[in-house]
């Protein structure tokens, strides 16, 4: 099987979009995520799966805590924002668009909701780590829909 039928077939499954966030080794970060998912409920666990070859990957390894955004259908740009590696020359965060959670880490303010989390277990997946974070806290932001990717394209929900 080749890679490109690969990101073709996954890229018919619908996810939501998050941006996870971090604050270690003196910077603020965030990236986005579109693999999140709950896993439990008692306890309370959640998991997101991050690129070896990324900082979020390093910083992981430096601080424990961290944040996961969720995304509405007006998140495309943060989303864009997030996924494009050129962040990475300045600061990723403009004052007033965030506050720092329990944790530390960022808090989107034009997140509909966001949890956060203490790593509870990391799983060597090919290129990528699953991290499973047990949610510390959470708070719903607002009620708009979910901003949606699917085949390759951001998408909204149809009443």
């Amino acid at each position: 099987m080749d890679k490109a039928s690969f990101r073709y077939a996954l890229g018919h499954f619908a996810s939501g979009v998050t941006i996870m966030t971090i604050s270690a080794g003196g910077r603020l970060h965030g990236m986005t995520v579109s693999a999140f998912a709950s896993v439990s409920l008692e306890p309370p666990l959640i998991l997101v799966c991050v690129e070896h070859s990324t900082l979020m990957h390093q910083l992981l390894h430096e601080k424990s805590t961290f944040a996961v955004n969720i995304l509405g259908e007006r998140g495309e740009a943060t989303s864009r924002f997030f996924a494009d590696n050129a962040r990475l020359e300045g600061p990723e965060f403009r004052e007033g668009s965030y506050r720092l959670g329990a944790t530390g880490s960022p808090i989107l303010l034009d997140a509909t909701a966001y949890l956060e989390a203490r790593v509870y277990g990391r799983h060597d997946a090919g290129d990528h780590t699953v991290v499973v974070g047990e949610v510390l806290g959470l708070e719903v932001l607002g009620e708009t829909d979910p901003l949606i990717f699917y085949r390759g394209g951001y998408r909204q929900l149809k009443g």
